[in-house]
């Protein structure tokens, strides 16, 4: 009775096994299909081993770290000097540039695309500027809709990270445009995804001043930027903690040309949960960028996330946005409060501080809305100076992250979801009826509906500025 019991769970086992169609088995892309079984099957094979022991049989550190990095992909390493704190604006006749980095982002990605690493490609999405005064950017992409993974259930903006779902340590390294490492920069030592996994297994329960003198910027902060603290340089630091990476891995189902997703501290398996670290090191790679139509964009859990996976979006668009020179209100130190567009939010920039400040200052933002339970999207880009007109040549580097209505589900309007990219006036239409007859009143009609009670933002606005306002000190009280 027990063989006809075991052989019975292997015949289950087969024909519940997880099925690459047919059609697509040459399709490089599908690495993510990987069965969860099978890891895990590899990581508990691991789990009663000596992990440093180099007898036969055993994994060495060395040979953990080869199974951990895949082979063949780079490091893209840089400094604070590879940072351009200002672009060219969108004037008529006005060049886009280049960088360093945008050549080889953009050269991988081409070489990803033409190897057949997409699902698609984008020679069939089609743009119209909605008019209005906003100038929504709609763009029609039929294929994503159709081609995408499905979005995983998320039920809770605190839910955990699950190594059996789908992540981006699952993507092969044809998916991986480089690795990203500041120089500058170093890190403290950190668990890998192995380790991770294992613990998990084992659970008994289920930069630089910008715009203004280097008199006006935190010494620490300069300090911190140089990797000087702690009485250590950067490169001594670096010599004695394990190297962390943050991947750039393309997304297989692009919603426009470089269409990538940056993965902080991809080894330790981090929910989508928005860090200082995340935060700091998208401020970097916008630095790096010489084009003024490079985005980036984060989804907290119930705000259209589909990987509990941290990881940001970023790609080109060759339009000028809404948000990049809309007119901000001053709140209180450097917050600032965004009501152009129908879901109210705050805004930080570059202009007049540093990478490391602006990181803390919207992480201290993301930290209140995580343990408040509030959704929140992001979204980073080029622009003005607050308080600059349009076309202002005086440009910085803008911040705004949106406190907003909770989203349980797979579906929203037919029209589009309401996330980061579609908050900073960039809408992907998935339906072709609306993208022909969406006004802007429709499409602000679409996007307010995502936008909180006005008592419940009252209240946010309230606690984020009395965070953000200086108590005055017992000398001068």
């Amino acid at each position: 009775m027990r063989l006809r019991k075991a052989l019975l769970f292997k015949v289950f086992r087969f024909w519940t096994r997880p099925r690459i169609p047919a059609k697509n088995r040459s399709r490089p892309h599908l690495s993510d299909t990987r069965s969860p079984r099978r890891l895990k099957s590899r990581f508990t094979s691991l789990r009663c081993c000596d992990r440093g022991a180099t007898t036969s049989g055993l994994l060495s550190n060395s040979e953990l770290n080869k199974m951990q990095r895949p082979e063949g992909v780079d490091t893209f390493e840089y400094s604070s000097d590879d940072f351009s704190f200002s672009t060219n604006t969108w004037a008529p006749g006005s060049p886009f540039e280049l960088s360093k980095f945008d050549l080889e982002l953009r050269k991988r990605w081409d070489k990803a695309m033409k190897g057949g690493a997409f699902r698609y490609d984008i020679d069939h999405i089609t743009t119209r500027i909605i008019p209005g005064p906003k100038h929504y950017v709609a763009q029609l992409n039929l294929l994503r809709a159709k081609e995408r993974r499905k979005p995983q259930d998320i039920r809770s903006i605190t839910q955990p990270f699950n190594p059996k779902q789908f992540n981006f340590t699952w993507v092969g390294p044809h998916e991986i445009i480089f690795y990203m490492r500041h120089k500058e920069t170093a890190s403290s030592p950190k668990k890998s995804v192995l380790n991770n996994i294992i613990e998990m297994e084992n659970d008994t329960g289920d930069g630089s001043c910008n715009g203004s003198s280097p008199a006006a910027c935190d010494q620490t902060q300069q300090k911190a930027l140089d990797g000087e603290s702690n009485g250590e340089t950067g490169n001594q630091r670096l010599e004695t903690a394990s190297e962390e990476r943050h991947a750039l891995v393309i997304n297989v189902s692009p919603m426009e040309y470089g269409h990538t997703l940056l993965v902080p501290q991809i080894d330790q398996c981090l929910p989508q949960v928005l860090t200082e670290t995340s935060i700091r090191v998208a401020l970097e790679m916008t630095l790096l960028s010489k084009h003024r139509g490079l985005r980036m964009g984060f989804n907290s859990l119930c705000a259209f996330a589909s990987v509990n996976h941290l990881h940001l979006h970023a790609y080109y668009l060759e339009h000028e946005l809404v948000v990049e020179y809309c007119p901000v209100e001053h709140l209180t130190g450097s917050v600032y409060e965004i009501t152009t567009i129908p879901v109210p939010g705050f805004g930080f920039q570059l202009h007049g501080s540093t990478v490391q400040e602006v990181s803390r200052q919207v992480h201290k933002v993301s930290s209140y809305f995580q343990e408040a339970d509030i959704a929140h999207n992001l979204f980073i880009c080029r622009g003005t100076v607050f308080d600059e007109k349009r076309g202002s040549e005086n440009t910085t580097v803008r911040v705004f992250i949106w406190p907003r209505r909770k989203f349980v589900g797979t579906k929203s309007a037919e029209e589009f979801n309401v996330a980061s990219i579609e908050l900073g006036g960039h809408l992907p239409i998935r339906e072709e009826d609306g993208y022909h007859s969406l006004t802007e009143e429709s499409v602000d009609a679409i996007i307010a509906d995502s936008q909180l009670p006005p008592e419940h933002y009252q209240q946010i606005k309230k606690h984020i500025t009395d965070m953000f306002t200086p108590t005055p000190s017992k000398s001068q009280s």
